[in-house]
């Protein structure tokens, strides 16, 4: 078995249940400055109080806990009320769980002057490059302190999906431990709550919350499907497939895609994940069965991320069973053979039973390549991988079966049927199929009444006109341009933390390419540092969003402004065809010596363009679109 195969396979073990999730902890980001000096007033995030008993009477002694993360390290905060700090005895514990079901007990041991040193250990033994700072407060004390990332195991790959708990040891008189509490009454791996990272908050925030959705995952992988080094969780909740990583989309945000095949009750037969497209990244591979009033259909899709995006792509797409409601089964054999670009998909015409062929009409329901009918000129057909995607290959022929001669037809009538036959079903217009889809997902979300916003316009460049329309959070798209008009794409915008923070939302053409974008402003909020006066901050953005096979992709995002109570500072974006131009703009209540931030010139990793400042030196910031997302121009 590879290191990959296991490595997914003991990813399986992390999944935490419902009963868990409610004590779970947070770890937020951590402030880009951090001094630590025993004092915890600048870290943004909500303490933890420590409420369960786990040894002897904690008597007055209390603790709040915080946990925060960057690059290169996490920290601990905590602020303690004990009536007498024992050096060397008196400690908080970090138990980490690891995924894949270790865990590693960190140690955090406040100094007594003239008496012990502070230190952090790992299973009692000194963290290298570890740091830890006291200070004393009336009835107690304080501390920070940091761990490298370096000295937590597999964190070179691996920064989500842990589990963990947090002890104080009160040892009043003693090196012992008089008392003990902690955030729950376990250290056992699989029964400790989650430690949730931004984007597995913004995951039960978003759309656990607004599904309703309370079990378990059904798959909960770790694989590399994104790209860096670091791996990123493949979840199946219900109809859902999330993505979310430590730096996927900033590690504050996560994909999802609604399969319309509810993996609960077994209509998701298939889902792994593995490099099928030779890029070394891992492709995700799922075969769904879909019902309707015609009866089933079983499709085969490979997504990935081969193109670099933050949204995967179907790069593959088959059709392998139909079952109709009247009668009649035809199944296709599938084989995936080959490792990486030598990777092979064989589709077989297989076999049928009590299929009616002189009335059977082969077309996709799924918007995938059609099912092969075992009586037609097509016995076999091998996809193979071109330019990141499968493409037919070679093809093995058969003799076709004539209607007359099919062995399993029934036989014909030895006189006419005095029934007359039935006429072949009116199809639904556009605009019918547009409301069933339209109800289908306001069935899906839980939601009525009128939406937000609701805009027609061509945004699949089919000459047809679509519909945009928004929920609470969701951008959802639906029409005839989004496979064949019998199903909807859409996202939730979970970087806006309420309803109301999405503030406008249009389309136009912005690539240039004659389809419209979705052009979406809102504000994303944030807790102030306490030493910079506290209060909430309100950065201005805009996001725009393109409809690429069949599914909503971020192609450009920009800051365009800050707001702190009555001051703010705000930039200008201009619109072209295939250009954006950022300008700074005016500022209010702040100027170049009294605004806290300095000017960014550079985009973040994923292409998030920082806020122009009035003063910071940059007049205009040009972006092209190459096809992809928009790149800075020159």
């Amino acid at each position: 078995m590879s290191l990959r195969a296991v490595v997914v396979l003991l990813a399986l073990l992390v999944v935490a249940s419902p009963a868990h999730a409610a004590k779970g902890l947070r770890c937020f980001p951590a402030p880009s400055k951090v001094i630590l000096d025993g004092v915890p007033d600048e870290w943004l995030g909500e303490n933890r109080k420590l409420v369960f008993k786990v040894k002897g009477d904690p008597g007055d002694a209390e603790a709040e806990v915080l946990l925060a993360h960057d690059d290169q390290f996490l920290y601990f905060t905590a602020t303690v009320t004990d009536s007498e700090l024992v050096g060397g005895g008196d400690h908080l514990e970090l138990h980490l769980g690891i995924p894949g079901g270790s865990v590693s007990s960190f140690a955090f041991y406040p100094g007594v002057p003239g008496k012990s040193k502070a230190r952090v250990t790992l299973s009692g033994r000194p963290v290298r490059g570890g740091a830890i700072v006291e200070a004393p407060r009336p009835g107690g004390y304080s501390l920070e302190a940091k761990v490298p990332w370096r000295a937590v195991p597999k964190s070179s790959t691996v920064r989500i999906g842990y589990r963990g708990v947090i002890e104080l040891h009160d040892a009043d008189g003693g090196q012992r431990p008089r008392a003990i509490l902690a955030s729950a009454k376990t250290k056992r791996y699989g029964e400790m709550p989650p430690i949730s990272m931004p984007a597995e908050v913004a995951l039960g925030s978003g759309l656990l919350r607004q599904r309703n959705i309370q079990t378990p995952p059904v798959h909960n992988l770790l694989a590399n499907v994104w790209g860096d080094r670091m791996l990123e969780r493949v979840l199946v909740y219900d109809r859902f497939v999330v993505v979310l990583g430590p730096n996927y989309r900033d590690g504050q945000q996560f994909y999802f895609r609604d399969i319309a095949a509810d993996a609960d009750r077994g209509m998701l037969p298939q889902f792994e994940v593995r490099d099928l497209t030779g890029d070394g990244r891992d492709d995700i591979l799922l075969r769904r069965r879909l019902t309707g009033s015609e009866g089933e259909v079983e499709a085969v899709e490979v997504l990935s991320y081969h193109g670099g995006e933050d949204t995967p792509q179907t790069v593959f797409a088959h059709e392998v069973k139909l079952k109709l409601a009247e009668g009649g089964t035809i199944e296709n054999r599938v084989e995936v053979t080959g490792t990486g670009s030598r990777t092979r998909i064989t589709v077989h015409a297989g076999k049928h039973r009590g299929m009616d062929r002189a009335r059977f009409d082969r077309q996709s329901n799924t918007g995938g390549l059609p099912v092969l009918v075992p009586w037609g000129a097509i016995a076999s057909q091998t996809h193979e991988v071109k330019d990141g995607k499968f493409v037919i290959g070679s093809e093995r022929s058969q003799k076709p079966v004539p209607v007359a001669a099919q062995p399993d037809a029934p036989p014909a009538p030895s006189r006419p049927s005095p029934r007359p036959r039935r006429a072949a079903p009116k199809s639904p217009s556009a605009s019918e199929n547009m409301k069933a889809v339209y109800a289908l997902y306001k069935k899906k979300a839980k939601v009525s009444g009128r939406p937000r916003f609701d805009i027609s316009a061509n945004f699949a460049g089919d000459g047809a006109a679509e519909r945009l329309v928004v929920h609470r959070r969701d951008l959802v798209l639906f029409g005839p341009g989004i496979r064949d008009g019998r199903a909807f794409s859409a996202i939730t915008l979970s970087a806006f933390e309420r309803d109301g923070d999405l503030k406008r939302v249009e389309s136009r053409d912005v690539t240039g390419d004659g389809r419209h974008e979705i052009v979406v402003h809102g504000i994303v909020r944030a807790k102030m540092p306490s030493d910079l006066g506290g209060g909430e901050l309100l950065r201005e953005v805009v996001y725009i969003y393109t409809l690429r096979s069949g599914q909503l992709e971020r192609v450009f995002g920009a800051e365009l402004g800050r707001v702190v109570g009555s001051k703010s500072v705000r930039a200008k974006i201009a619109f072209g065809r295939g250009k954006l131009t950022l300008e700074p703009g005016k500022a209010k209540g702040y100027d170049e010596r009294s605004y806290p931030w300095r000017q960014k010139t550079e985009p973040e990793d994923s292409g998030f363009e920082p806020l122009v400042l009035p003063w910071g030196g940059v007049d205009r910031v040009r972006l092209a679109y190459d096809g992809k997302r928009f790149k800075r121009d020159g």
